[in-house]
């Protein structure tokens, strides 16, 4: 299995934690999309990379130095799928909360370009296409 998917996917991440997010937003693709899950308050999808920052920054904005931190990567059949540990400090409450999501990248062009963004693995399979 090739690893270059995820290791571009990892990049990404890494880029944005070290607190990188212009050289984050170049990884993406230029057509990149941020789907968000059905669970959450926004539930809208982001289409370009102008409104999947968008995007990204109405879940980020409620966070003092917010981390992704990728875990558990794998690639099965040319998508990424990531356990990534959401952490940051509540802006209004000062209060530390991580969270465990699922992302689902689908990669073009050597760049990550769909995100489909899931509460359990198997949801994450499915949104690309693939059944767990």
């Amino acid at each position: 299995m090739s690893q270059e998917n995820v290791e571009v996917v990892r990049r990404m991440y890494e880029a944005f934690n070290r607190g990188e997010a212009a050289a984050a937003r170049e990884l993406l693709h230029p057509e990149a999309e941020l789907h968000q899950p059905p669970e959450a308050p926004d539930t809208d999808s982001y289409y370009g990379r102008d409104h999947f920052e968008r995007g990204f920054a109405l879940f980020t904005e409620e966070f003092d130095e917010p981390r992704f931190e990728p875990e558990e990567a794998t690639e099965i059949d040319g998508c990424v799928i990531i356990r990534v540990r959401v952490s940051g400090r509540g802006r209004t409450s000062g209060v530390e909360t991580a969270n465990e999501w699922f992302h689902a990248w689908t990669v073009r062009q050597g760049k990550p370009h769909r995100c489909f963004v899931r509460t359990t693995r198997a949801a994450a399979l499915k949104a690309v296409g693939l059944e767990p």
